[in-house]
């Protein structure tokens, strides 16, 4: 574990291929470590002292063949080149840089879908950045971002998808767009922005951190196979040891259709 102003942080990142998908599209970025091999799943610890700012992100990947999980790839390749200068951002100055990355992200996966006339390609984001006693969400897409209080769970992020944006409208009711193949088709990711005018992430408020506190970061691999009911009883076990691996474990039982990266942070 490591400090964080006046708190310390533990965290924990897994990635698995499921039961059914032949590769894994997904990554992670786990405070300057990426996964080493991610068609073999993925397996990071995070365990220092003395630090105060952290970042640490999920990301998604689509396209054919194997653009989906390069996009991914570029993803926290890049994040690995800004880590330094997000880590070093002020408050009030952090959103930039994080634009800054996704900028940058999403003009070199436009570069890549340019130079191999793939068509189509990119990733999505869930990013979690933390400064002194303030955790700091920004997303792209439909992974996701929770957190557990101590009490309840919440959803940090809104999918960013058509059939989020039928319910917003009322065209579609809450249970027709759980229902609907609309869910899986994304209206906001990295390599979207073809004419590379700069593509910024969606930002939420700050969250002061308070002891107790669970952080989940996780691909749609998780949310399509365990309810956020699921979710909550596992991240509210005071008993569980390894909060990651159960989450994991869980979306396999329920069928494994798709990859699963989760990254748990937990604020002791």
């Amino acid at each position: 574990m490591f400090r964080s102003g006046h708190f310390y942080i533990k965290a924990h990142a897994v990635s698995d291929q499921g039961k059914v998908r032949s590769n894994n599209e997904d990554n992670f970025f786990a405070d300057g470590q990426i996964n080493p091999d991610p068609q073999t799943g993925g397996n990071i610890t995070v365990d220092k002292t003395k630090i105060s700012s952290h970042v640490f992100a999920v990301c998604d990947g689509m396209g054919g063949e194997s653009y989906g999980e390069d996009a991914s790839a570029i993803a926290v390749e890049v994040l690995k080149e800004h880590y330094g200068r997000i880590k070093k951002s002020r408050k009030e100055r952090l959103n930039q840089a994080v634009d800054r990355y996704t900028t940058d992200v999403n003009n070199r996966i436009c570069d890549m879908i340019s130079e191999r006339q793939c068509g189509n390609s990119g990733t999505t984001l869930a990013m979690l950045c933390f400064q002194n006693d303030y955790a700091y969400p920004f997303y792209i897409g439909d992974s996701r971002i929770y957190l557990y209080d101590g009490f309840d769970l919440y959803a940090l992020t809104k999918d960013q998808t058509l059939a989020a944006e039928m319910l917003q409208h009322g065209v579609y009711t809450p249970e027709q767009a759980e229902m609907s193949y609309d869910r899986n088709k994304l209206i906001h990711f990295l390599g979207e922005d073809k004419e590379c005018k700069g593509l910024n992430s969606t930002a939420q408020p700050p969250i002061s951190l308070k002891s107790g506190m669970r952080f989940l970061l996780c691909s749609d691999g998780l949310t399509d196979m365990c309810s956020d009911l699921t979710l909550y009883e596992i991240l509210s076990d005071p008993n569980q040891e390894d909060y990651a691996n159960a989450l994991v474990n869980m979306a396999l039982e329920a069928g494994g259709t798709d990859n699963i990266t989760v990254i748990v942070i937990e604020i002791i």
